[in-house]
């Protein structure tokens, strides 16, 4: 598995936005895993939580105060202020 698998496709005509710090999606956003700006731990780490490349999930609470919080199918995870800005999303 790799997180390193997005790249724009030029052939197609179509270019996705560019993904986003998850640390920038609001409270109650759905958004679309698209890679992880980090080491394999982490990579691995959150590939165990159920987050790979193409999984969705709910963005709950943005943390300040507070922890950062996503549901992920019937979990909720709370994420460090680290992780969130090595994972890149695509709002949905």
């Amino acid at each position: 598995m790799t997180f390193k698998a997005h790249r724009h496709d030029r052939g197609s005509g179509k270019s996705k936005p560019a993904p986003i710090p998850l640390s920038m999606a609001e409270p109650g956003e759905d958004v679309v895993l698209a890679d992880v700006i980090s080491g394999r731990r982490l990579e691995h780490r959150l590939a165990e939580l159920g987050l790979t490349p193409g999984a969705r999930f709910r963005v709950i609470s943005k943390g300040r105060p507070g922890p950062f919080i996503v549901s992920v199918k019937d979990s909720r995870l709370i994420l460090g202020f680290g992780m969130v800005h090595a994972i890149l999303v695509h709002p949905t």
